[in-house]
């Protein structure tokens, strides 16, 4: 073998560990060559134009627990190690600086690195190496025709293709999946390949499992498809799926197509992230068989998650789509369930499934926040199925129709605007009364089951339609298919409080805010509009905190929605004093809570947030909120202390059950993750791109009902 320009690398050990029942822990070996000062692609000695490091020096290539592969091979004890296959390449990009008159121009350079022979310790060869390089990128997979991309950081961005269909191989992976990535600031370092990728296994039991061609993992948020690689100064690899780079090419779903085995593990490769639900669809080409799993999982670059042995038995069932799911069931004694129902919205027949997972992802993420989460036992939850003939929703411009949809419920809004988002009320309605178990049995009536509208849609939005008789629903549609979003605290706070004659009562921030962030840029997705606009709006008849800075309402009988059926808006006050306070209506806002703030902060700090803040109900005056920050303003996993107990009061008052301010007190959660929780870096979903912010969601439609 020709040693010019020559590579030796320690293909791998043990990579994924494939048995829970044992732990192998290896540290990273070494593996040292020395590289000619002979340029290979011209013959030249170069050496004398390479100033920072002798090319004489060793190059060391460390291949360690996360190290470059490609294919996976089983042991006896099921774990698993990665060997090198004669003819496996890795590709190096590196920038060569141009440092004197006789060196290369700078410029961006290619070279392929290949083994002439397989096994765990193997030489690689270059075509060609420019190791003057000041930096440079390693990856075992060919990268996309989309090339480099400059980031928003003025960092490179690589382009990667992970394959929507995949090949199933027994007890192991699809030969070229394992992708890699090592970055390095010298030619000298260390240089780590890490997987960029994480792997999902399964097993199959049942007779019928022989009949299968196909396999299809499908997510909430994208799996494969068009993505682009961006190293962190660490090193580290991320993936994103930005439309900025990826445009509409990623997937939600990854399909291993051929012939499969009883007892045999096969592989999927996906981009890492957590998926808040999962479907697996079985097919034999004329029937499927579906599983769904509602459990948020998380896949770990470099990590294999499993999914167990699933048992298909004798044939595929061909379960009824459209079949009513009881998803929540009430498990608290002695009351009457609280209910509300979730529809879907330019699905079609071939795309409940995704609906299905979407639903269940809202219902998780409602329930994962405070105080729905400590009173999940009160509800039952039913997502109800309705296939439209067309995916999305329509788009019209106000005038006229831009676009036609036929969809169920009949859904619109503006093309570039959320604003006139609405449906056809009656039909919506008399759906889920025709279809929610817990109306048809008398137990409730469509007054007092809110309804979560999800909808097949990438354009941004979100609104709540409420009525005075106690009718609600609001629609959330998949916005930019689940990828991120974000939203900010409003630019502009009052300078003063002042109430509605125009004289000065206190300065503004008569209670401090204990915590800096409160007032941060908030990093999301489509569930936290579920969260705002159901949690907050439909269900819990909360206004919105937030203002615009030139908008100043008066207090006028707009209030009066808090004497309605079920009161709404209770947490905004139009006085300053005894904020809150309607004699009509018999509320007293949360002056009980600023009179007994002493103790609460005794009790727990948080309630320190406690205050009269102005600004709220899209005005900066005239306006009085509980707390600086929450889900009202900023879309976030938080609801204060003041709209807490306004949500236990309407879950206690439709189970039947008396509210005690006490009791309330002894199961409150004040933790707000974005603000509290020290591993988060208060921007709730990563991704190396970040979002531009989108504007607040609109105020919700009140309507009064003759």
């Amino acid at each position: 073998m020709n040693k010019k320009g020559l590579f030796a690398i320690l293909a791998i050990v043990p990579l994924f560990v494939l048995s829970c029942s044992k732990e192998v822990s290896q540290e990273p070996q070494e593996w040292e060559n020395i590289v000619s000062v002979i340029d290979p692609w011209t013959g030249r000695d170069i050496s004398e134009y390479n100033k920072t490091a002798p090319l004489s020096a060793p190059v060391t290539i460390m291949a360690g627990y996360e190290a470059t592969k490609s294919h996976l091979e089983l042991d006896e004890d099921s774990y698993a190690s990665v060997v090198w296959d004669a003819g496996d390449s890795f590709e190096m990009r590196g920038r060569h600086e141009k440092t004197s008159d006789k060196d290369y121009q700078t410029g961006w350079y290619v070279s392929t690195f290949t083994a002439s022979e397989g096994g765990r310790n193997v030489n690689f060869e270059p075509d060609y190496w420019v190791p003057s390089s000041p930096y440079f990128h390693c990856f075992y997979v060919p990268l996309s025709t989309k090339g480099i991309y400059l980031t928003a950081e003025e960092s490179f961005g690589f382009g990667i293709t992970i394959p929507t269909i995949q090949t199933p191989t027994a007890n192991g992976l699809q030969k070229g999946l394992s992708y890699s990535y090592a970055r390095s600031a010298s030619y000298e370092a260390d240089v780590h390949f890490q997987n960029m990728l994480a792997l999902v296994r399964f097993k199959l039991s049942g007779s019928v499992v022989s009949t299968l061609t196909s396999v299809t993992l499908q997510g909430i948020s994208p799996l494969a498809g068009d993505c682009v690689l961006v190293p962190a100064e660490d090193g580290t690899p991320e993936l994103t799926f930005s439309k900025a780079f990826s445009g509409d090419a990623a997937s939600n779903t990854v399909k291993l197509s051929g012939s499969f085995a009883a007892d045999t593990w096969y592989y999927f490769a996906v981009a890492p992230g957590t998926q808040t639900a999962l479907t697996l669809i079985f097919s034999d080409g004329d029937n499927v068989t579906r599983k769904v799993a509602s459990k948020p999982t998380t896949f770990t670059r470099g990590r294999i998650t499993s999914l167990g042995t699933i048992d298909l038995g004798d044939a595929l069932d061909g379960a009824d789509p459209y079949k009513t799911i009881q998803y929540k069931t009430a498990t608290k004694s002695g009351i009457r369930p609280v209910t509300f129902a979730v529809v879907p919205e330019g699905f079609t027949q071939d795309e409940m499934e995704t609906y299905e997972m979407l639903a269940q992802s809202a219902v998780n993420t409602i329930f994962s926040v405070e105080p729905f989460k400590t009173y999940e036992e009160y509800f039952n939850v039913y997502i109800l199925k309705v296939p439209s003939n067309e995916s999305g929703a329509r788009i019209s411009d106000g005038t006229a129709e831009e676009q036609a949809r036929d969809c169920y419920f009949e859904s619109t809004w503006p093309k570039e605007s959320y604003s006139g988002m609405e449906a056809n009320d009656g039909k919506l309605f008399g759906f889920v009364a025709n279809n929610c178990p817990d109306i048809l049995d008398g137990t409730h009536t469509i007054r007092e089951v809110p309804v979560l509208m999800i909808i097949n849609d990438s354009r941004y939005g979100g609104i709540n339609w409420t009525y005075s008789d106690g009718k609600a629903y609001c629609m959330a549609p998949y916005s930019r298919n689940g990828g991120a979003l974000a939203w900010a605290y409003p630019e502009v706070e009052a300078e003063d409080d002042i109430n509605t004659t125009g004289t000065v009562q206190t300065p503004k921030g008569r209670y401090a805010e204990i915590n800096s962030n409160s007032s941060s840029t908030n990093v999301g997705n489509w569930l936290n509009i579920v969260v705002h606009e159901f949690g907050g709006h439909c269900f819990s008849r909360l206004k919105d905190e937030y203002w615009y800075e030139d908008r100043e309402k008066e207090a006028v009988a707009y209030m009066d929605t808090y004497r309605w059926t079920v009161p709404f808006g209770m947490n905004v006050s139009v006085t300053y004093t005894n904020p809150g306070f309607d004699s009509q209506a018999k509320q007293d806002g949360w002056q009980h809570l600023l009179d007994n703030q002493e103790a609460l902060v005794a009790k727990d700090p948080n309630y320190g947030r406690i205050g009269i803040f102005q600004g709220g109900d899209v005005s900066i005056h005239n306006r009085w909120r509980s707390e600086r920050i929450s889900c009202m303003i900023d879309n976030r996993f938080y609801f204060s202390a003041f709209q807490r107990e306004i949500i236990v009061k309407r879950i206690l008052s439709l189970a039947g059950e008396t509210f005690n301010f006490n009791t309330f007190l002894a199961k409150d959660v004040t933790l707000d993750p974005n603000r509290d929780v020290a591993s988060s870096p208060v921007m709730g979903v990563r991704d190396p791109v970040t979002p531009r912010v989108m504007p607040p969601l609109p105020p919700p439609n009140l309507v009064v009902v003759e």
